[in-house]
């Protein structure tokens, strides 16, 4: 590897906590791009299950639904998407019917959204980053 490779550092989005992300994968961009790329292969179908639980009015498979999203979002460094859906997910346990939570939940969905598209972005930057250099 030349010295110059070594010395090249991806510039995470700001969204994004880049200093956790080093601490779990120090400079493996290949496999942040891998995780990246897993993130992105689940996210539709794991957001619509969140979906599907709120429209059935399924509690407990709403709180279960963002239980399984939350660390996905710490694992690509969107730590503040993942506080957000462990605070909706302790808000479920303290709810009867998922209608006591229609504007956290738009407001989750949102940020969801939201998470998607610097994923996306983020991605695309990095699997170029990744091969030029190779």
């Amino acid at each position: 590897m030349s010295q110059s490779t070594l010395s090249k550092h991806f510039i995470f989005n700001e969204k994004l906590n880049s200093d956790y992300l080093f601490s779990l994968y120090a400079d493996d961009y290949p496999y942040i791009e891998e995780v990246f790329s897993v993130t992105l292969q689940h996210f539709d179908e794991d957001a619509d299950a969140i979906q599907n639980a709120y429209a059935a009015g399924s509690v407990a498979d709403l709180k279960k639904g963002v239980h399984k999203m939350k660390p996905a979002f710490g694992f690509v460094g969107l730590t503040d998407i993942q506080q957000c859906c462990a605070e909706f997910e302790d808000a479920c346990g303290r709810i009867a019917e998922t209608a006591e939570l229609k504007a956290d939940y738009k407001q989750l969905m949102a940020t969801l959204d939201e998470g998607k598209l610097i994923l996306e972005a983020e991605y695309r930057k990095l699997k170029d980053f990744n091969a030029n250099s190779l």
